[in-house]
């Protein structure tokens, strides 16, 4: 199989690490094309021009500046606005495990999340569903509202941040996702003929 990341996720690096340092350490393997440093959480990351070259430099032990420093493929960003939606109306007493067990028959869920109260720890009536696939998200949205244990609930695209265009009237209202650690909006899509 042929190796196509060519991003590696450096942890551990020290103060002195800068952006020269890690592009002359990693340039030993083939040419790099970006290398971006955050000292204080101790992480940078290198995207070679070629991923093969990631691939050679992660089978060698790297020591950098005398410090001893892990590197690892790094996660490719997953487009998963197009296959999460909001779920609203939730009824109270709803648990995660309900909310996937009616949504999974439209496909395979990668997480479906009930969103609580911090102080309360009670629901606060909507969640999250994040498909694998996004024509299983589709599936959903071609309905506005279904029927979730005896309650109508509807369900709405979400959309990532930085696909909002203002509308001058303020912006919807947003979900911070940690998992993903990115922000989503919810957007009202409007069917024809529905109202």
């Amino acid at each position: 199989m042929k190796f196509t990341n060519p991003k590696l996720v450096i942890n551990g690096i020290s103060t002195e690490m800068d952006e020269r340092i890690l592009r002359r350490h990693f340039s030993a393997y083939g040419e790099v094309k970006h290398v971006v440093v955050d000292v204080k959480k101790a992480i940078a990351f290198v995207t070679f021009v070629d991923p093969s070259k990631a691939q050679i430099s992660l089978q060698q032990q790297h020591i950098i500046l005398g410090r001893k420093v892990e590197v690892r493929p790094a996660k490719p960003k997953v487009e998963i606005g197009k296959r999460k939606i909001f779920v609203g109306g939730l009824p109270r007493s709803i648990t995660d495990e309900e909310l996937k067990g009616y949504f999974e028959k439209f496909g395979s869920i990668v997480d479906a999340v009930v969103i609580h109260d911090k102080e309360t720890k009670r629901s606060r009536g909507f969640g999250f569903v994040t498909y694998e696939a996004e024509e299983s998200a589709n599936l959903v949205l071609r309905t506005n509202f279904h029927l979730l244990n005896n309650k109508r609930v509807e369900v709405k695209k979400v959309t990532p941040r930085q696909e909002m265009v203002p509308t001058g009237f303020g912006f919807p209202p947003y979900y911070y996702d940690p998992y993903y650690q990115t922000y989503f909006y919810v957007v009202w899509v409007p069917i024809p003929g529905f109202y």
